[in-house]
């Protein structure tokens, strides 16, 4: 079984029954917080090993051999011993995250590898580089942050914290444009992502289609440069375009240091997954979360609709007439939004569908521009 985060509201549930200990109080905020300076100083210096060993092309066979001791334990023992030590910590997904943790520092490119190579001794060094990431883990940092990169349909991205870390359920937000893109006729698409995160979305599509043309926002500059970095990585510099922008309340999108906004381009598609957890429910939801990402990638204000009014307003004068708009939100919102559309026909919006996530709650909403 693959390491799947769980939909944000679905979390709140499943960790209230498998997580005994919670992290409420300021004082264990702050000690976390500590920890994940000290976790990130590790991973940095991790990363940079790791780097090493690919330069240095390194074979598969020789980073087990080299500098191996009788007294390493093997990967079958290193996965016993710390998915037990998980367990005990009621860290979520035991076996799944030291599985995980062992890929990335032997350099493993499948999970199924670590079962494959279960009597390989690791070196003496990747047992201390391994002791160390764990820690992490035990400190509840996501594993996505403690190996550096997590894949999205088919692409990889990089991740650091505290830039939000892209849920398997969007992936189903890319399929569902994809095969709305498959419908038209046009040469090219322009899709504009509000709140790009690490790119996942924008370059998920991008790298699916030639027919596609995104540009990118988010109002975090952090957040900006990890999608310009994964976008390059990728390749898709001359189709992906990374600006940072700020939604308005009342509607406009602005782009930082710049009077000016992009209320003069008009889109075929909108995307965004905005922040949509009511504020009352952020601490409610795991340590992973609440700890090492941006709050405010989730926290959707009152009623988790802080961003969803500005974004339908925005969207309402930058599609194209037939264009669309695809929001992932929280399984109370479709019924409101839907509501909303038909209140302020003005906005000439029409609610289209609702669709499901893998735990069949409502999770995403299709709006189309009245032509």
């Amino acid at each position: 079984m693959p390491f799947r985060f769980l939909p944000i509201d679905n979390v709140l549930t499943y960790h209230s029954i498998r997580t005994p200990r919670r992290v409420n109080s300021l004082q264990d905020n702050m000690l976390y917080r500590r920890i994940l300076k000290t976790c990130v100083l590790v991973i940095e210096k991790n990363t940079a090993m790791s780097i090493t060993r690919t330069r240095n092309n390194v074979t598969m066979n020789r980073a087990f051999t080299s500098n191996c001791s009788t007294n390493c334990p093997t990967i079958r023992e290193i996965v016993e011993k710390w998915s037990h030590r998980f367990e005990n910590e009621a860290i979520p997904e035991p076996v799944e995250s030291i599985e995980h943790i062992v890929a990335h520092v032997v350099g493993l490119k499948k999970l199924l590898d670590v079962t494959n190579f279960r009597d390989k001794r690791l070196t003496e060094d990747q047992l201390k580089e391994l002791e160390s990431l764990c820690e992490c883990r035990l400190s509840r940092m996501p594993v996505q942050y403690i190996i550096g990169e997590w894949d999205f349909r088919d692409i990889t991205l990089k991740l650091v914290p505290p830039v939000f870390i892209p849920r398997p359920e969007t992936e189903i937000i890319v399929d569902i444009i994809l095969k709305r893109l498959s419908y038209l006729q046009e040469a090219h698409h322009e899709i504009l992502e509000i709140g790009c995160g690490s790119g996942a979305i924008s370059l998920a599509l991008a790298h699916s289609s030639d027919k596609v043309k995104c540009i990118a926002v988010d109002n975090n500059p952090h957040a900006c440069d990890l999608t310009k970095e994964n976008c390059s990585k990728l390749g898709l510099r001359e189709r992906v375009t990374v600006m940072q922008a700020t939604l308005e309340e009342d509607g406009t999108l602005t782009l930082s240091g710049n009077t000016t906004n992009l209320r003069d381009q008009s889109f075929a598609f909108i995307v965004s997954n905005p922040p949509y957890v009511p504020t009352k429910d952020i601490l409610k939801l795991e340590p992973e979360i609440k700890i090492y990402e941006d709050l405010r990638a989730l926290d959707g204000g009152i009623d988790g609709l802080k961003i969803i009014k500005p974004l339908i307003q925005y969207s309402a004068k930058a599609l194209k007439p037939g264009g669309r708009l695809f929001i992932e939100v929280d399984p109370v919102h479709p019924e409101y939004i839907s509501f909303f559309v038909k209140k302020y026909d003005t906005l000439k919006l029409h609610y289209e569908h609702t669709y499901k996530d893998f735990c069949n709650n409502d999770r995403f909403v299709e709006i189309s521009k009245i032509l």
